[in-house]
């Protein structure tokens, strides 16, 4: 079969047999390497002007629907597509040299743009490969000063356990910065956040998972941010310089307030101007971890799935123990319970089919788990109300 470019049009065309929307084709008229193209985009060389007829396949009924298209293309440019042979041609003279050259000025700059991201990347490889290679992973503290050039990538090595783990950071952090480029880009002027945690305002030693939704979705994150206080991450033992970029250590008190100039703060140092407006779970369409929790907790309960038979008191310390490591290992364990001054994490479990989770914040390791969130919520709390009743707390 080969492979095929994909050209994005300039406007939706709607299929007549199920009216949805048809917003792209493939063709192999131009370099065949799987290149997304849009109007404006440069597809071919400099003197390929040219009309392409396409029949537009609609992908929600599997097949051609009988309608044609014309790609336009003039000096290796994509002007767009039109639904008749003469439209197509009025589009395709309709290019003269002045606004050819404000075509080519858009294009250079998103070359110089390439340019640089390309670079990002060559630099961010280097950086590992010293990093790794030379072994500064076990002198961390002592290299920062001395070569300056790795401040660039920092984060993303400082603090990682694994080379794998630091391309994670660089990638996950790539995909947020393009697509709130997009979103800028498009026009978008607010960010709808929120946090799925039951929060006190004015906690002083406090952590949440920030959520957008957009965000979350195309990038496939579990959370956008984590937005934690100074005092909890003394209390985590951590240091600011070793988490990854989308985690924000700030020195106020909880509230929600707090929490939307944080992440407004964040978004601004990067170059972005959006506002940040903080909603409610049930008014967001819910995504990444929470909208996981909540579809295991819906199957869970569709089916009737029989509690778990195994309560905490008769695992023994070495289960325990096991668990809780697990727990701890786990990249996207965060605390999304609280309960008396007390957080707890909870993570989906695949090999159990369980829910799991353990008292953040203490030396011993008390665990939870459970199928549905209700329940693990409740153990969570049961577990709080025993540790304290034998700390005498």
């Amino acid at each position: 079969m080969g492979m095929f470019d994909t050209i994005y049009f300039g406007k939706k065309y709607t299929c007549p047999m199920c009216y949805g929307h048809i917003e792209s084709t493939q063709v192999k008229e131009f370099e065949n390497l799987l290149g997304d193209y849009h109007i404006k985009d440069c597809v071919s060389h400099a003197e390929e002007i040219r009309i392409i007829k396409d029949e537009l396949f609609c992908d929600n009924c599997s097949k051609h629907i009988g309608i044609n298209i014309y790609i336009v293309v003039n000096r290796g440019i994509l002007l767009g597509t039109e639904e008749s042979l003469e439209e197509a041609k009025n589009l395709l003279n309709d290019l003269h040299i002045e606004k050819l050259i404000l075509w080519y000025h858009d294009l250079y700059q998103r070359y110089i743009e390439e340019r640089r991201e390309k670079d990002s990347y060559i630099r961010f490889l280097n950086n590992l490969s010293e990093w790794y290679g030379e072994r500064l992973h076990e002198k961390a503290d002592d290299v920062t000063s001395k070569r300056i050039w790795l401040i660039w990538n920092l984060r993303h090595l400082k603090g990682a356990l694994t080379p794998v783990e630091s391309v994670e950071r660089f990638m996950v952090y790539k995909k947020m910065m393009k697509v709130l480029n997009e979103l800028w880009g498009k026009g978008r002027e607010v960010l709808n956040i929120y946090y799925p945690e039951e929060m006190a305002i004015g906690e002083v030693e406090w952590a949440v998972d920030v959520y957008e939704d957009e965000i979350n979705e195309r990038c496939h994150l579990n959370w956008t941010w984590t937005v934690l206080s100074k005092k909890q991450l003394e209390i985590d033992g951590e240091k600011e310089d070793e988490l990854p970029e989308w985690v924000i250590v700030i020195d106020d008190p909880f509230s929600d307030a707090v929490i939307c100039h944080a992440v407004g703060k964040w978004l601004q140092d990067r170059g972005f101007e959006f506002g940040v407006k903080m909603i409610s779970p049930e008014e967001a369409k819910g995504s990444g971890l929470v909208k996981k929790l909540k579809r295991m907790n819906r199957e869970s309960e569709e089916n009737a799935t029989l509690p778990m038979e195994t309560v905490i008191e008769e695992l023994n310390k070495e289960e325990v123990n096991r668990i809780a490591e697990l727990i701890e290992s786990r990249i996207d364990r965060r605390r999304v319970l609280y309960y008396e001054g007390f957080h707890g994490s909870l993570v989906p479990d695949v090999e159990s089919d369980k829910l799991i989770g353990k008292i953040e914040g203490i030396k011993e390791s008390i665990i939870y788990e459970s199928k549905t969130i209700k329940d693990c919520e409740q153990k969570f709390r049961e577990a709080v109300l025993r540790y304290k009743k034998t700390k005498n707390i």
